[in-house]
């Protein structure tokens, strides 16, 4: 509506429409409601707009809202918390899901599985499957989920392991309703149950079940939207109220009323309410409501997006308007505000409340009674003049009972105040009248509590009479009196306990902080502060309680410290506690404060340290340092303090200097070993360590050796093992090498410090270390080791030994101990050390040339000790193999299994000829490929033994084809059945094949006895793809081989198929010779190598007869043989194939089919032979063919098929009795689908087919459209009745209008229009073809029949409008409240209808629009009394100006009128600015006039203007003098160039009043008005302007004004300056009154200062200096200072008339001034 007022949200604008003229408002004003946009679904990531329906949006409370959708194909659950707009995604697979009202509880339903999940546990709480489907389902509380099904409500608790139980059964009004909500009171008694269902009218009605849990009964109404509110009826008195809202066909409706139920004796009654609902149109219908249980009010959303606000105990309507302008399909009540929260179908989250600060002030004006209250109810303000203007009346009326109760429930206390108890004082007391104070004390005392100085006054009256204090308890034990600290001051002398009680209600906490000290419960004290958040004199508590119980202080004062930072100072207490000598205190407290170690607490560290080290035993310092608490303490102060007490570990773990440490550190004898070695790892760098340990070392290196060695083995990594070594070096102390080095050498990577530690080792004679470190260690430089020990002459050859064995020196060893005659080491070594080196030694020894006995003598005692392989390698490789013939032969005669043993000893009978056939046919233990290489050169049919034995394939290819050995290639190929050997010598790349071919078929496969070689051999030949040669193979086995043979299935089929991929020709007489194939399998093969009359031999030889005639059909393609071969066979098997086949021929023999399948008796394929007989129009056999297929199959679709050939054929042959036929046929039992083939036959045409069908199922609608094919409108108007259908009347209407046959047409209009939906499309078909006069003349029927709806009368209007505007006004005069205004509106305006368009305007409430038309078109639209009547109501401002201008364009004469109706709406000063403009403001003078009494400045401007110009100055200055808001200098300056004398007076005026004096003068002098010019200088005070203003004087002789401003200027002349005008000027006279009265002041204030010296002199003798009296051995230096005369920062400054102290060292007393 664009003539709305917006108010703008943050994020959306709020279209404000006024309702009723009570509520209109202007734009100052505000509405009654808060409303904006929390946020935007859509804007959120991953929500898409079109999630965004009410199936897949729920909303359960304010906290959270859920989202269901689907992401790519996987079901997800977006949960929203509306606080912080935070967005989790869940992917369940759910249809529904809802989240629980106040926890993160997730309730998730499956089809009719529900579960419960808790998603912050991520647990499953409980599952259960509901045994009818789920309709809807919400969470009634926090616990509880309600479910809905077809018949029945359930309530199934999330707590516990109970199951839904079933509370009440579903009223039948529910068939065919969609639930939307479900409803519970507070105490879960009343139930109701909300749905929505579509009329036939189309209208959407609303039903409801309520149901009573106590009583269990049930009740049927209808409504859309319902709540259960709490209300409260008086202060006691609570009770529950139904909220029912609908849009029945009478209009809306709103009930307000109680539910049933006992209520006591005394309890209030409220009359049951109903109320109109203004809906903006008849559709529009209540989709949620809401209540504010805080302000008694409740909210209704409709369909359109409107908000209702209704007051609820006497259902009023406070406000109406448009909130969003799409559907708000979810609401929840919304806590933070008392209001609603809502979803619209853009995504918008809506939040509409109550504006507590607008909405008294929006009512007071139009319902002052509903305002008062609404304002008592909630507790508001707004209303306060209303409260205290109706409470005065009452006093002044003596009506006490009413004055009292308004002053008790006046909202926010406004009228109980010490005011009214004192009006309620003065009032008199008539006999037999209660006091007023007593009725008001009372009634507040009953309703609610008494407030602070209520509570007082009446303390103040009941302790006078006896027992009155045990009142005064029983209202505090009742909690009907409020404490103060005024009202335990009053009940202390009568009950000091109950006066405790007051002071903590009223939170006087000082009065009760000292009661408890008066009893000595400090703790109390704190523990109370703490409580109330109170902050006593915390040092002053302090001290009291040092003096009781010092441990106590100490817990006080360090809680008070961390509770309460700033309230004490910590050096305070530690002060107070060292003056005392309480250090054991001070350290508690100290350690307290300090636990957690702040950089800011680095000085009160320090000084709990200093005070240990100085005042107690060095062990509490030393325990405190060692717990490392502190670590911003002054370390350096307290390492001093430490080493003089002895303390030498502190005070090096506290000192930092190089040089501090070099002196405590030599005091090892006093430091504990351990830490001193943990204290260079973590205290020093590598450097300082090192100069620390060569202090060490130099101080005393016997004692400190051993430490020193410790802290270098600990830290060697970071210290550096080769500067270490080089320390000891300089010391000369190998010792320290060995020992540093003895830990550290197994972790050494560096070889030279290995080196070291063994050199240190042999020098210090720990020859064991030696020998296990060469044994053990890997890092030394073997070389450099093995010299060093052969040069060291040891006589124990160990080291050496290990070194050479260890690093593969042994031949140089073995050189070395032979070539010094150390035989016996030679031999320990291969007997007991390293027989594994046994090779190694016999290599070197046989270099040497030790004699062979040596050397066997060696090995054989070295025995199996001794590794064969590398012995063999070594003496192979020196050709003297023959001489381990004597240990080899012992081996083997042991058993050895070693193939290296077995390969010698096969190499020494080859060479000497000692049997190696036999040898290498019967050992097992050689190796062939070694063996056989061996054997190669010398003798190639031993190494093929060789080879042979151990399966060398690749080895035997190549030595066979060598020596051109192929028959021995072929046996073994064909024995040896190797696919991959196969294809090696078969690969076409091989120049031998050909021989090995020949070799295979020739010997080696006539030979061959096992079928499995037979079938490896063909399988091999079949790989390397050798069909040829392979059927060569075939036929010489199978044809001509060993009978066994010749049977063989596999080769005959084997043979067969590779004839049919090598030899086509070949296979007809494979197949006449052979039998043992596998027939169907070969002809399958056949078939798709393309061979068909060998397939078909084959099927036919084994008779499978289907399988051939298939070949003859699908692969041959012969019909006609197929035909014959059928008929040959006659089976109804090959009939069907044939059927089928002639159906699928191209193009189909349908006919012959059709035989064949009916001698066949197949009905199985009866779709595909209706679809081609259908296509090919042969319906007569098709008929013989459904017959027989009918009475094999039971399928509707051969009797619908039926009855459509029935129908074809009557098409084809008029004069067959095929529509006979079809009769009795539906006549008869069938299970056609009658409907659908008459919809067939009628889209083909075939009409009275069609009738006939839709007449038998009684189709009316149907039937009706045959008939109306047919032509026979009568017969079809009557089944149009029958059908009784919108769009059945509907197509009668258009074929009888097509054929101009209006009678006929209009009675189905008549039908068609009571349908609101379908007005439009019915008007605009008559419309489309120029039928006016008859459309009209349908729509003037339709007003008088039943069911008439505002469409109509509507649409009459606008046809109307367009054709017949002479009708319109009094039609919309008539019918205005049975049309839909807004529609018409559009129609008026398009065909100019002006008048009858600012009708429309003015009874739709559209003022504004309304006033713009009567503007823009005067002519036709314009009436006086109508304009003043609807300017008033207008809510665009801009009009009201507007309106202005064109009554001063138009009709100058009614301007006045106007103004004085537009008078309370008007921004008076931009009418006089705009009047101004076009030079008419003498036509609003009497206006301006008017409202000059707001003193407004272009008002004032304008009316100055018109007096100006009118010479009227009297008036002007009545105007200035009354109203001066302007800008009154611009009118000055205008004024002061006057033409009259007046007018330059008021501008004089206007000067001095805003304090330009001396333009003032100035202008008063020009005009000579001297009178004037004075007072303004006298007024000024300015002792410039007065002597300027004399000289002026005194210049132009004007003696008299000289005299007479002395008199007025007289404060600001000085004596002297007049004195001195006088004389220069010889008029002494004039001037000597002044001088007079100037000399008399002057004696008077020499006088008063006379007085004063004396009275400071003797002030001044009385300040003699008394010192003050000292106090605990501590007094503030201040004190001293001031008395001796310093100035101090305590002290004030000097009084005046007193003095400073004189301290330039006259110290003769004080200097006054």
């Amino acid at each position: 509506n664009t003539s709305h007022q917006k108010h703008h949200s943050p994020s959306l604008s709020l279209s404000s429409t006024p309702h009723t003229r009570t509520h209109t408002h202007t734009m100052s004003q505000q509405i009654p409601i808060q409303f904006s946009e929390l946020f935007q679904l859509t804007s959120l990531p991953g929500i898409s707009p079109n999630t965004i329906t009410f199936s897949t949006v729920s909303m359960q409370s304010d906290k959270f809202i859920c989202i269901r959708d689907v992401i790519n194909e996987a079901k997800v659950i977006n949960i929203v918390e509306v606080e912080t707009q935070k967005l989790t995604t869940n992917k369940v697979n759910a249809e529904s899901a809802i989240m629980n009202p106040s926890t993160k509880v997730l309730a998730l339903r499956a089809g009719n599985t529900l579960q419960i999940y808790n998603l912050e546990m991520k647990t499953k709480m409980k599952q259960y499957t509901m045994n009818e489907p789920i309709l809807y389902w919400c969470w009634v509380n926090a616990s509880t989920l309600a479910i809905v099904t077809k018949g029945s409500v359930y309530h199934w608790s999330m707590e516990g392991n109970e199951d839904p139980k079933k509370v009440f059964d579903k009223h039948t009004n529910f068939e065919g309703a969609t639930i939307i909500n479900y409803r519970v009171d507070k105490s879960e008694k009343w139930l109701l149950l909300i749905g929505l269902k579509r009329t036939d009218t189309g209208f959407m009605q609303g039903v409801m079940q309520l149901y009573s849990v106590e009583k269990g009964a049930t009740q049927a109404i209808e409504g859309h939207a319902a709540a259960f509110m709490e209300y409260r009826l008086s202060p006691t008195y609570t009770t529950t109220l139904i909220c029912i809202a609908a849009n029945t066909q009478q209009g809306g409706k709103l009930f307000v009323m109680e539910v049933p139920g006992p209520k006591p004796a005394d309890a209030p009654k409220m009359q049951r309410r109903v109320t109109q609902i203004p809906f903006p149109v008849n559709t529009d219908f209540p989709v949620a409501m809401q209540v504010s249980e805080k302000h008694g009010i409740i909210y209704l959303i409709t369909k359109t997006g409107f908000l209702f606000l209704y007051e609820a105990s006497t259902a009023t309507l406070i406000y109406k308007n448009r909130i969003s302008a799409e559907t708000i399909f979810v609401t929840a009540p919304y806590g933070a505000t008392n209001g609603l929260i809502g979803i619209n179908k853009s995504g918008q989250v809506l939040s509409v409340s109550i504006d507590d600060s607008t909405i008294i002030p929006f009512l007071t004006e139009s319902n002052a009674q509903l305002a008062i209250q609404i304002a008592s109810y909630a507790n508001l303000g707004g209303a306060d003049d209303l409260y205290i203007r109706q409470f005065n009346q009452f006093v002044q009326q003596g009506d006490v009972q009413n004055a009292v109760k308004v002053a008790a429930t006046s909202p926010q206390g406004i009228l109980r105040t010490q005011e009214t108890i004192q009006k309620l004082r003065r009032i008199s007391i008539q006999p037999g009248q209660k006091n007023p104070l007593s009725v008001y004390f009372q009634t507040i005392i009953e309703t609610g509590k008494l407030n602070t100085f209520e509570s007082v006054e009446l303390a103040q009256i009941v302790l006078q009479k006896p027992q009155g204090v045990n009142y005064i308890e029983k209202l505090m034990n009742e909690d009907k009196i409020e404490g103060s600290e005024t009202l335990g001051d009053i009940i202390q002398p009568y009950n000091p306990d109950l006066a405790l009680k007051i002071y903590l209600k009223g939170q006087a906490h000082d009065k009760i902080i000292d009661n408890l000290l008066r009893v000595g419960d400090f703790e109390r004290v704190l523990a109370y502060c703490d409580k109330v958040n109170y902050d006593p004199d915390y040092l002053y508590l302090f001290r009291k309680l040092v003096q009781i119980n010092r441990d106590a202080a100490v817990k006080f004062a360090a809680r008070v410290y961390e509770t309460k930072p700033g309230f004490i100072d910590p050096n305070t207490i530690v002060d107070i506690f060292v003056q005392g000598q309480m250090i054991k205190q001070a350290t508690a407290f100290l350690l307290e404060i300090l636990k957690e170690d702040k950089e800011e607490d680095a000085e009160l560290q320090t000084r709990l340290l200093d005070i240990n080290l100085m005042y107690s035993p060095v062990q509490v310092a030393d325990s405190i340092l060692g717990q490392n608490m502190f670590s911003h303490y002054n370390k350096q102060h307290v390492a001093q303090l430490c080493e003089k007490v002895g303390l030498y570990q502190r005070a090096l773990e506290n000192y930092s200097s190089l040089a501090d440490r070099k002196r405590v550190i030599v005091n090892t004898q006093y430091l504990n070993a351990e830490w001193l070695v943990n204290f260079f790892g973590n205290n020093l760098s590598q450097e300082e360590t090192l100069i620390c340990l060569r202090e060490l070392l130099q101080n005393n290196i016997r004692q400190n050796l051993n430490l020193v060695v410790e802290v270098a083995h600990k830290y060697s990594n970071e210290l550096g093992p080769n500067e270490l070594i080089r320390m000891f070096e300089d010391f000369h102390s190998f010792d320290g090498i060995f020992y540093y080095l003895s830990g550290v050498v197994d972790e050494l990577q560096d070889a030279d410090l290995v080196f070291k530690y063994i050199e240190s080792a042999v020098k210090i004679g720990q020859l064991p270390e030696v020998e296990r470190i060469t044994r053990e260690n890997d890092v030394y430089d073997s070389v450099k080791v093995k010299e060093f020990l052969k040069s060291s002459g040891l006589k124990n050859q160990t080291p050496l030994i290990n070194v050479c064995d260890k690093h593969g020196f042994v031949e140089e060893l073995v050189h070395y101990l032979y070539s010094n005659k150390l035989n016996q080491y030679i031999d320990s070594y291969i007997k007991t050390r390293n027989p594994l080196k046994t090779p190694n030694v016999i290599g070197a020894l046989l270099d040497v040339d030790a004699s062979e006995d040596y050397i066997t003598g060696l090995l054989m005692s070295v025995g199996n000790m001794c590794p064969i392989e590398p012995l063999v390698a070594e003496v192979e490789k020196r050709n003297r193999l023959k001489l381990l013939r004597p240990w080899l032969e012992a081996r083997v005669n042991e058993g050895t299994e070693e193939p290296a043993a077995h390969n010698a000893i096969a190499k020494i009978y080859i060479d000497t000829n000692n049997n190696p056939d036999q040898f290498l046919r019967e050992n097992q233990y050689y190796d062939s490929r070694v063996v056989g290489k061996y054997c190669e050169k010398r003798d190639p049919h031993l190494s093929f033994i060789a080879y042979e034995r151990g399966q060398c394939d690749e080895e035997i290819v190549h030595v066979t084809t060598a020596n051109s050995m192929f028959k021995q290639l072929a046996r073994y190929l064909v024995r040896r059945q190797n696919d991959n050997l196969w294809r090696l010598v078969l690969d076409e790349e091989n120049e031998h094949r050909r021989q090995i071919i020949d070799q295979v078929v020739q010997t080696a496969l006539p030979e061959c006895q096992d079928a499995d070689e037979v079938s490896s051999t063909v399988r091999a030949f079949m790989a390397a793809d050798l069909p040829n040669e392979l059927i060569e193979l075939l036929e010489q086995i199978v044809l001509h081989g060993n009978s066994n043979f010749k049977t063989n299935k596999s080769l005959q089929n084997l043979l067969i198929l590779t004839a049919i991929k090598a030899d086509p020709d070949r296979v007809k007489g494979y197949l006449e010779k052979l039998d043992q194939y596998d027939g169907p399998d070969i002809a399958q093969i056949a078939i798709e190598k393309g061979l068909y009359e060998e397939a078909f031999y084959i099927y036919n030889k084994f008779d499978l007869h289907e399988d051939a005639i298939g070949v003859l059909i699908r692969n041959i393609g012969d019909i006609d043989r197929a035909t014959d071969f059928a008929d040959n066979i006659a089976t109804p098997s090959v009939w069907s194939l044939l059927g089928n086949a002639q159906l699928n021929a191209t193009p189909p023999l349908i006919a012959e089919a059709i035989e064949s399948l009916m001698k066949a008796n197949d009905s199985n394929t009866y779709r595909q032979v209706i679809t081609a007989a259908e296509q090919g129009g042969y319906y007569t056999e098709l008929i013989r063919y459904l017959l027989m297929a009918r009475q094999q199959t039971q399928d509707s679709f051969i009797d619908t098929e039926l009855i459509y050939s029935y129908a074809k054929c009557s098409e084809q042959d008029e004069g067959s009795n095929s529509l006979a036929d079809l009769e009795d046929f539906i006549s008869s039992p069938n299970t056609a689908q009658i409907l659908a083939v008459g919809e067939r036959c009628f889209d083909e045409g075939m009409y009275e087919a069609s009738r006939i069908l839709f007449s038998h199922i009684n189709n009316y609608s149907r039937l009706a459209s045959a008939l109306i094919k047919l032509g026979r409108y009568r017969e079809a108007v009557a089944a149009a009745t029958k059908a009784n259908s919108i769009k059945t009347w509907k197509e009668v209407m258009v074929a009888c209008i097509e054929a101009k046959d209006f009678r006929y047409a209009q009675s189905c209009g008549l039908n068609i229009i009571i349908h609101a939906d379908e007005l439009d499309d019915l008007i605009f078909y008559y419309e489309s073809r120029g039928y006016f006069d008859e459309v009209i003349a349908l729509l003037e029927k339709g007003l008088g029949i039943e069911g008439a709806h505002k469409g109509i009368f509507t649409s009459l209007a606008i046809l109307y409008a367009k054709y017949k505007s002479e009708k319109m006004m009094d039609h919309i005069q008539r019918y205005y409240r049975r049309c839909f205004i807004q529609k018409l509106l559009g129609a008026c305006e398009q065909n100019e209808l002006w008048a009858e368009l600012c009708f429309l305007y003015r009874h739709s409430d559209e003022y504004d629009l309304a006033v713009r038309t009567m503007i823009d078109h005067p002519v036709e639209a314009w009436d006086h009394n109508t304009f003043t009547e609807t300017i008033r109501q207008v809510v665009n401002m801009e009009l009201h100006y507007r309106s202005i201008q064109f009554y001063l364009d138009e009709h100058p004469q009614h301007v006045i009128d106007l103004l004085q109706v537009l008078t309370p709406n008007l921004d008076h000063e931009r009418v006089a600015r705009e009047v101004e403009k076009t030079g008419d403001l003498p036509l609003i003078k009497e206006y301006l006039e008017v409202v000059q009494d707001n003193n407004l400045p272009a008002v004032n401007d304008a009316l100055h203007k018109l007096y100006i110009e009118e010479e009227d100055y009297e008036t002007l200055r009545n105007s200035i003098e009354q109203f001066r808001n302007f800008d009154q200098i611009v009118l000055a300056k205008k004024l002061e160039k006057h033409e009259l004398l007046e007018f330059r007076r008021i501008s004089a005026w206007m000067y001095r009043i805003n304090k330009k004096y001396a333009e003032s003068i100035s202008l008063s002098k020009q005009d000579k008005l001297y009178q004037d010019a004075m007072d303004t200088a006298a007024e000024s005070q300015d002792r410039d302007i007065s002597e300027d203003l004399l000289r002026f004087f005194v210049e132009n002789k004007l003696n008299a004004c000289f005299a007479a401003c002395l008199y007025n200027c007289y404060s600001f002349i000085r004596p002297d300056v007049a004195l001195e005008l006088a004389w220069r000027n010889n008029i002494q006279d004039m001037v000597m009154p002044f001088m007079i009265q100037v000399l008399r002041e002057y004696t008077n204030k020499v006088d008063k200062l006379g007085e004063k010296q004396e009275a400071a002199a003797a002030n001044a003798n009385h300040n003699a200096f008394q010192p003050d009296e000292m106090q605990s051995e501590y007094s503030d230096p201040s004190v001293y200072y001031s008395a001796a005369g310093y100035p101090s920062e305590h002290m004030g400054p000097p009084p005046m008339g007193g003095g400073y102290y004189d301290q330039g060292g006259q110290g003769s007393g004080f200097i006054n001034f």
